[in-house]
């Protein structure tokens, strides 16, 4: 038989998914995506662990992947289609699918591979400690893998490098200060000042750990008093989860995918053993220590209609752990705290995508916030807060963005840099104004329309605001005169933006050395916990590379912790 491509195509979650199958001889040699709109730092995974079962077994009667089920469900069936249509009959290897029960003995066991979780589990193996990931989903990284590589890193030896002497304006009460501000103070204070003296030495430790490079950030946010945030060149945070695990495994430890943890077992309500089930295997796991670093539950509120805020985060957060650690009598708090964002695209109905980094670059560049009525409701300038808490006060709770040709052409730059495809970005502008997301292009008459904005205000509106720009004073909002600049040209584009949440700031309660609280307020013994399962560090309103600062402080401590307990037991 003659090589030959097969052209198949399934409905991936945020639009079609199209793939070629390469046949060689009856023999499926290699599977190339040629069009997704699917979050990249997800779908790679994913796929890449599909196309290497498919190309393994010669089939496509596989398992689908697990955390994302649908999707990988619809390639599989869109495969077996595309084969049959042709003729194509490859022969099948036998893969063992036996369900089989294994038994663990380790130091320390992880539930989550998330940034806090995996970093957890790297501190432990650096102390010396047999260490077991587990991870639900057929694939790493959590709600991390959609977060960047932001984190700061105060107090560290990486800040000394990259800031140099402006490193020493920074400190950990100078950002415990900054937390508190931001929040309003409702932060708590025991596990804030856990996050500001851990950050830097956690930063320090997995980057010689893991081999990591960083770079100061792209953007240094205002809700900083000082420039201390930092990431990875690429920007990516599936870079950094992928370098973390590969080098946790290359030093001894153990990830197992497609396994969630079910069971705790305990006795005198001190946990000693878990089971984890999958596929085909079920994991029972005897421990010294075990580290709670599952996420959040956001998933799980939105399903419920708990919020009517739309949603941006991995549909996998589902706060599993509220069921298995029923009978232990976990003290929590705040469980309906959400870090609500104001740049966001609803691309389905209660599914948001962010846009936070062409939003704040938009703003540098002088662009204007504007609501249905056309009048500017803030000062764009400010920190995001401010923002958020303008579109919320707006009767519809929506605000656009109102660009010219060159703000727009950086913002759409970013897009494709954070998560979207020029299709799905051409998509939306097909939509026309009609429906969410709403993204329209035109002079601004035809803008101002397809967006049901008022004109004339609008018309009104940016008049102004030239005038501001060119006379370098704001008497509105008090902008600042570096950030106005004149709009040129007579092309307009005016870009949706609405609320969204992914990350739950509420939680499990722990003490300053991440074990967790009963009831009686009491740690339990053996168990820990780290990252955005407990709450009260940021308080209800972080600022932008808190939350992997608060993963990476949180696990650094979990794993110290959890390694010293396995001594004295």
């Amino acid at each position: 038989m003659t090589k030959q491509t097969l052209q198949a195509e399934a409905n991936g979650r945020n639009g079609k998914i199209k793939f070629d199958i390469n046949i060689d001889n009856n023999e499926i040699k290699d599977i190339k995506v040629t069009k997704s709109s699917e979050t990249p730092v997800i779908f790679n995974q994913v796929f890449d662990k599909l196309k290497n079962s498919i190309i393994e077994e010669q089939s496509f009667d596989v398992d689908a992947v697990s955390g994302a089920t649908i999707m990988t469900s619809a390639l599989l069936d869109s495969g077996k289609k595309a084969l049959n249509q042709a003729g194509v009959t490859p022969v099948a290897k036998e893969s063992d699918k036996t369900h089989r029960e294994v038994n663990l003995d380790v130091d320390v066991a992880v539930i989550g591979s998330g940034a806090a979780g995996l970093i957890a589990a790297c501190r432990a193996l650096s102390m010396g400690k047999n260490v077991v990931v587990l991870e639900k989903n057929g694939y790493l990284g959590g709600a991390t893998i959609l977060n960047g590589s932001n984190v700061v890193a105060t107090g560290s030896n990486l800040a000394q490098q990259l800031f140099g002497t402006e490193a020493q304006e920074d400190s950990s009460k100078r950002l415990f200060a900054d937390i508190t501000r931001e929040c309003r103070g409702t932060n708590y204070p025991e596990l804030s000042k856990v996050l500001v003296e851990n950050i830097g030495k956690a930063v320090d430790f997995i980057k010689e750990f893991a081999g990591l490079t960083y770079q100061k950030a792209e953007t240094q946010t205002i809700e900083h008093s000082v420039n201390r945030q930092v990431e990875m060149p690429s920007e990516s945070s599936y870079e950094l989860i992928k370098k973390i695990a590969a080098a946790f495994e290359e030093k001894g430890g153990k990830i197992l995918l497609d396994a969630r943890v079910e069971k705790i077992n305990s006795e005198n309500g001190v946990p000693i053993s878990l089971v984890a089930e999958g596929k085909h295997q079920t994991t029972n796991v005897k421990f010294k220590s075990l580290i709670l670093a599952a996420g959040g539950w956001g998933a799980k509120d939105f399903k419920e209609k708990r919020t009517s805020i739309p949603y941006y985060g991995p549909m996998t957060s589902t706060g599993d752990y509220f069921f298995f650690n029923k009978g232990l009598n976990l003290a929590s708090r705040n469980l309906d705290w959400y870090k609500v964002y104001p740049h966001g695209l609803e691309v389905e109905p209660g599914i948001a995508k962010l846009t936070t980094y062409s939003t704040k670059e938009a703003s540098d560049m002088g662009a204007i916030f504007i609501n249905r009525a056309g009048n500017r409701i803030v000062n764009e300038s400010d920190p995001y807060t401010h923002f958020r808490d303008a579109i919320a006060a707006q009767k519809d709770q929506i605000a656009f963005v109102l660009m010219d040709q060159r703000i727009w052409n950086r913002f759409y730059e970013l897009m494709l840099k954070y998560g979207f495809t020029a299709d799905e970005i051409s998509h939306y502008f097909a939509l026309d104004g009609k429906q969410s997301p709403i993204l329209v292009k035109g002079t601004l008459e035809t803008v101002a329309n397809k967006a049901g904005i008022n004109f004339e205000n609008l018309q009104h509106t940016l008049s102004n605001y030239q005038n501001y720009a060119k006379n370098g004073k704001d008497p509105e909002f008090g902008r600042e005169a570096k950030f106005m600049h004149e709009y040129s040209g007579d092309t307009y584009y005016v870009i949706e933006q609405k609320l969204r949440f992914c990350t739950t700031l509420g939680g499990y309660e722990t003490n300053s050395q991440m074990q967790l609280l009963n009831n009686d307020m009491k740690p339990v013994a053996n168990y820990y916990a780290a990252g955005e399962v407990i709450g009260g560090a940021n308080g209800h309103d972080s600022m932008p590379s808190m939350m992997n600062s608060w993963s990476y402080a949180s696990g650094f401590l979990a794993g110290t912790n959890a390694s010293d307990n396995c001594n004295n037991r």
